[in-house]
């Protein structure tokens, strides 16, 4: 198993809480469990509480004070302890347990806890314990992380289940669409309909790195457009996708300003169109679609593993000049204007969006993220080759 980017323990060092949320099979349970160990190593005490497990879940389904009680037993000793709930998200009752034990026995215990999504949490009305815990985010690796080649990452992804020591990489990916309906959406109850929730899911991987246009959407998932933002709400709620909203605090009018959808892997978004067996070939625009949506899937990772509270947008005038990427900290404060092209020598007729952006600001870095081998400038744009993005991102922020 690879060493992950994002280190646990330097997040939550040695006396901080922490909600870990992740996609499922991003390695949310590995990485804790290898925190635990090396908190075992030092003599730490350290309590785990897998939601996955029938009897544990049923036990504590049933009776949630159960697990207070059993943590106050353990606290009858002169002990500091972490205490490790896995898929917390299963059991929302148990936060009010959490924050009892927290208000009582705050100086000698601390608490860990994974899920896959928040939204079960918020609609049953969960107390999410805000500013008690802190909130953390896995994500599938990063490029510093992989073996594989850009063009096996634009076919496969990045899950770790995927593509680390797997010989059968499709039949994986497949199954994982199949598990995401069954346990995240169906056994959580979250959707009425799982049928139309899947042909939903299969309409939208074919808007991966699109504006969104719900009305079509709906038209082709056979379902209303007020269901359609349901859907995907669920989608960010268990952290599958996101919205990448347009920028709008310009100078410039006539913007369009509806979201794109970003899916937070490739070989998932591959899997749900259908084509995870298809040949990347260089040329298609089917790699650009998906060198950018890598591109983009890297900075939000590295955004929230060093915590820089960056806000990404994109940019496109009503004729359709577009940039990929506005990089600001407000509404009105771009810090860097980024263009994300999957050729390895890009054009001057590559960077007009660029440079049309820049007339409106005009001292905002402009880059170019591609395939280059080597950093240089281009008419007042840096080439930037994508090996180095994460290092971009520290330096713009």
């Amino acid at each position: 198993m690879v060493e992950r980017y994002f280190k646990l323990g330097k997040s939550i060092g040695g006396k901080a809480s922490a909600f870990l949320f992740g996609a499922r099979g991003v390695g949310k349970t590995f990485l804790c469990n290898a925190f635990i160990q090396e908190l075992k190593t030092k003599g730490d005490d350290v309590v785990t509480y897998d939601l996955l497990e029938t009897d544990t879940y049923e036990r504590l389904l049933k009776k949630p004070h159960l697990f207070r009680m059993e943590i106050e037993k353990l606290l009858s000793q002169p002990i500091k302890l972490l205490v490790f709930v896995d898929e917390i998200q299963k059991i929302p009752a148990l936060l009010d347990e959490v924050q009892l034990l927290y208000q009582s026995h705050k100086e000698s215990i601390r608490f860990l806890l994974s899920g896959s999504s928040a939204r079960k949490l918020k609609s049953s009305g969960a107390n999410l314990l805000a500013g008690r815990l802190l909130s953390l985010r896995l994500h599938p690796l990063v490029w510093s992380e992989c073996s594989n080649t850009i063009f096996e990452i634009s076919r496969l992804g990045t899950l770790p289940g995927v593509i680390l020591d797997n010989e059968f990489p499709e039949q994986t990916l497949r199954s994982y669409v199949s598990t995401y309906l069954k346990e995240e959406i169906q056994q959580e109850a979250l959707v009425r309909r799982v049928d139309a929730f899947a042909r939903f899911l299969e309409v939208s991987a074919q808007y991966h790195t699109k504006v969104i246009n719900a009305s079509s959407i709906a038209k082709h998932a056979g379902v209303s457009s007020q269901t359609i933002s349901e859907y995907l709400s669920i989608l960010e709620d268990t952290l599958i996708a996101w919205r990448l909203p347009g920028w709008s605090a310009s100078t410039t009018k006539q913007l369009r300003t509806n979201p794109k959808l970003y899916l937070f892997d490739n070989g998932v978004a591959n899997a749900l169109r259908g084509e995870v067996k298809s040949e990347i070939v260089e040329s298609s625009s089917r790699f650009g679609e998906l060198f950018e949506a890598f591109i983009v899937q890297e900075l939000f990772r590295h955004n929230d593993y060093e915590e820089l509270d960056l806000k990404f947008s994109y940019w496109r005038t009503n004729n359709d000049i577009e940039v990929d990427l506005i990089v600001s900290r407000g509404a009105s404060r771009p810090i860097a204007a980024i263009e994300i092209k999957s050729s390895v020598d890009p054009e001057r007729k590559h960077l007009l969006g660029l440079k049309r952006f820049s007339e409106d600001y005009s001292k905002v870095p402009l880059f170019c993220i591609c395939r280059a081998p080597k950093k240089y400038d281009l008419d007042g744009v840096q080439i930037i080759p994508f090996e180095e993005t994460a290092k971009l991102l520290n330096e713009i922020s």
